[in-house]
């Protein structure tokens, strides 16, 4: 009994023969039975493979490459049943129950070589690159800058839906390597937190370009370039709405830090973001507003989930203001 290693196998895994000297005399018939199995097991069809192997001993019982064949399939059909029961959650055991050839000598030299390459070399990873993304935070305390207090944001309606609630939808288009986007993001701040004299949001829309490094079929480190046009809305309790427009600029990274550092296939899975955005001057009381954001997130599937810290860095007359917070965030991939 072995714990399966989850970065044994793929989806599509290249299986090359090594066929064995000894027989003058070729079956085409036979050869062709063996070469069916083997491009079936390279397709994940196991119950295919196993079948033409069956066949083939029908034909020659006394061919070694048969029973060889037969237990490296077997072998690899549990370690395959064992990496798709790890990749939804949970961690599998398997045990090994291949036969080897009756009556032969142990032969340590593999009868299959997985080429493992960047998991699967015959696909491309820009394939595997998302379209979509959407996400939905909500945030769960802020901390009062004028007490350093942590302070639930959920005072009012108000206060959730301008400052707790947070949106963010990235689409990318499907040529030039999804590589170039629009998105939508709604965040904001509330002033002071729990009983806020004002309340602060910001609808962003604009344009993002990414580029990628150490990318593979599962993983890869992005790095975002967004800009566009807000919409900033001011809720003051004595003075009432104000809306104004400003641009942005930001800049943003999504990595599996931990699988580049570590080389842990099962790390892929908890990827890191951080970022910040720039919005210029939209009133002659705020002077400069930045956002910053750290996240970790587990991506399971197509859906992920994670916590986000964030903070607002304003400068007012009076001097610079930062208003941080932790959020809970989770969304959709495709």
């Amino acid at each position: 009994m072995a714990i399966v290693p989850v970065f044994i196998i793929t989806a599509a895994m290249p299986l090359t023969a090594q066929t064995e000297a000894g027989s003058e005399t070729v079956n085409p018939e036979l050869e062709s039975l063996l070469e069916y199995a083997l491009s079936s097991a390279e397709q994940g069809n196991w119950e295919q493979a196993l079948q033409a192997l069956d066949d083939a001993e029908r034909l020659d019982t006394d061919d070694p490459r048969i029973n060889s064949y037969r237990a490296s399939i077997l072998e690899l059909h549990a370690l395959d049943v064992a990496q798709v029961s790890w990749t939804e959650g949970e961690p599998s055991e398997v045990q090994i129950t291949g036969t080897e050839a009756d009556g032969g000598e142990d032969d340590d030299t593999p009868k299959f070589v997985i080429d493992r390459g960047d998991k699967d070399s015959r696909n491309d990873p820009a394939a595997y690159r998302d379209n979509l993304r959407l996400g939905l935070s909500i945030k769960m305390f802020a901390v009062n800058p004028l007490s350093t207090e942590t302070i639930n944001t959920w005072s009012s309606g108000n206060e959730f839906i301008y400052a707790s609630l947070g949106t963010d939808l990235r689409y990318w288009m499907p040529f030039l390597g999804r590589s170039l986007g629009v998105h939508f993001r709604s965040s904001g701040y509330s002033w002071v937190p729990g009983e806020p004299g004002t309340l602060f949001n910001s609808l962003d829309l604009g344009i993002n370009l990414r580029g990628f490094l150490l990318e593979s079929l599962t993983s890869r480190l992005e790095i975002g370039l967004d800009f566009g046009a807000s919409l900033h809305t001011v809720n003051d309790v004595d003075t009432g709405i104000d809306r104004s427009g400003a641009l942005f600029l930001g800049i943003w990274v999504s990595d599996p830090l931990f699988f580049h550092i570590f080389k842990v296939d099962s790390l892929e899975r908890l990827v890191f973001n951080g970022g910040l955005r720039i919005y210029s001057s939209t009133t002659d009381v705020i002077l400069e507003t930045i956002n910053y954001r750290l996240e970790g997130a587990w991506y399971f599937n197509r859906g992920y989930g994670g916590v986000r810290f964030e903070w607002w860095d304003f400068t007012i007359e009076s001097g610079p203001m930062i208003m941080m917070s932790f959020s809970l965030y989770g969304g959709f991939r495709y």
